[in-house]
């Protein structure tokens, strides 16, 4: 009798990453659907793709469902669906895209990726603070507690009362939440258009070289070291089952003689 097994692995051995162009004058959008973004709380995916009219250079085009982490070396994880398909439209044909096919751990889903829990300084804690970096460009966090010195209210934080947090995160208008030094603190979704009446930071942020970063708003870490009450361990990966061969007077169909023997009861 066979004996299915199962791998454990992380989800970034599954991470491909291909350069593409397309053979007409649209753009990339109309040949392939990004779908998600954080003003849905998903991260980037791709939808449908008009196959006949793309062209794979290096790599394997991916699939669609499969999660959109990176065009041309600059992070998506956190952007919203718009500020996704200006980053792509910046850059000239062929383009480089990094995905990554949804799991367990890492899938369309933002809120449970930020719920998780992770070793700080791992590629998963690493790049919850890519995403919250990314969602701070166009949301500002919230928090009950009262303003430090310094702090300007709606840059920092915007500050609100606890029952103006309770209907924020019982309406699911928040990515995040949980509590820190006896506060609640939480990130709201952003919005899918930016503000008329504000810059666009997107643009300064991602590819403006004198843009200087000292200006950006300073933030505390205490979102990232909040208690979350949804919070949870990650389960690992699973690798797609393999078959082994049965056992036949301890020798398995291909004359291996296995190193172990497991013993069922």
């Amino acid at each position: 009798m066979s004996k299915t097994l199962k791998k454990k692995k992380h989800w970034s051995s599954k991470v491909q990453e291909c350069s593409v162009s397309w053979t007409n004058d649209g753009e990339f959008g109309t040949m392939v659907d990004i779908q998600g973004g954080a003003e849905s709380g998903e991260f980037p995916n791709l939808g449908p793709v008009v196959s006949e009219a793309m062209v794979c250079h290096v790599g394997r085009f991916p699939s669609p469902g499969d999660v959109l982490l990176e065009v041309n070396g600059t992070p998506v994880s956190g952007l919203t669906n718009r500020d996704t398909l200006a980053v792509i439209r910046h850059f000239r044909e062929p383009i480089r895209l990094k995905t990554v096919k949804p799991g367990k751990v890492l899938n369309t889903d933002l809120r449970h990726y930020l719920s998780l829990q992770f070793q700080k300084g791992s590629l998963d804690h690493k790049l919850q603070q890519v995403i919250r970096d990314n969602l701070y460009l166009r949301t500002i966090p919230c928090t009950t507690r009262q303003p430090r010195e310094g702090e300007v209210p709606g840059v920092d934080y915007n500050f609100i009362s606890v029952g103006e947090f309770r209907v924020l995160e019982e309406s699911g208008l928040l990515l995040e939440s949980g509590t820190y030094d006896g506060n609640y603190y939480g990130t709201p979704k952003p919005p899918a258009e930016p503000s008329p009446v504000q810059p666009d930071p997107v643009d300064q942020v991602l590819f403006d070289e004198e843009f200087d970063t000292e200006v950006q708003r300073k933030r505390t870490p205490s979102v990232s070291k909040m208690d979350r009450k949804d919070s949870a361990a990650p389960e690992e990966e699973e690798e797609e089952e393999q078959q082994r061969p049965a056992l036949v007077n301890g020798v398995n169909g291909e004359g291996d003689i296995p190193l172990f023997t497991v013993l069922l009861f």
